[in-house]
């Protein structure tokens, strides 16, 4: 159970999986993370890559290919650095989809600006609520999620 509370999402089944540093992994659903950023956090490239490295230590542990969610109205800025970590194609690929949920002006021009100027490797789209986040994610780790190789 998540230890969070955030406006209009439902957190009760959550389960922490991990901390970077610039904020908290949450299991959402099998093979569904929630990234839930410190609030008001600048992300900078060294945030940027220790997220990562979060993120890749939790699917390496799990053994899994991972979708993750991140709920960019906890974000104030993000800087080009910071985009293009999460843009570069892994070796080992530990992500299957990245959905973003940007409810706020602010957190959509983040979102346009991270998916239009750095697309990552893995399918990714932007939502406003993050049930369709979820929704999203679960489709693709069952479509192209599974053990990692």
């Amino acid at each position: 159970m998540a230890e969070v509370e955030l406006a209009g999402i439902d957190t009760d089944a959550w389960r922490w999986a991990g901390s970077s540093g610039a904020g908290a992994y949450y299991w959402a659903a099998p093979d569904v993370l929630v990234a839930v950023p410190d609030l008001g956090t600048i992300q900078t490239e060294e945030k940027a890559l220790g997220s990562l490295a979060e993120f890749n230590r939790i699917a390496e542990s799990a053994g899994r290919r991972l979708a993750v969610i991140v709920l960019v109205d906890r974000v104030t800025s993000q800087d080009s650095a910071s985009r293009r970590v999460w843009s570069r194609p892994q070796e080992r690929p530990t992500r299957c989809a990245l959905a973003l949920v940007c409810q706020s002006a602010l957190a959509r021009a983040i979102g346009s600006f991270f998916i239009g100027l750095n697309r990552p490797p893995t399918p990714t789209r932007m939502f406003r609520r993050y049930e369709q986040a979820l929704e999203f994610c679960q489709d693709v780790v069952n479509r192209q999620g599974g053990p990692l190789s």
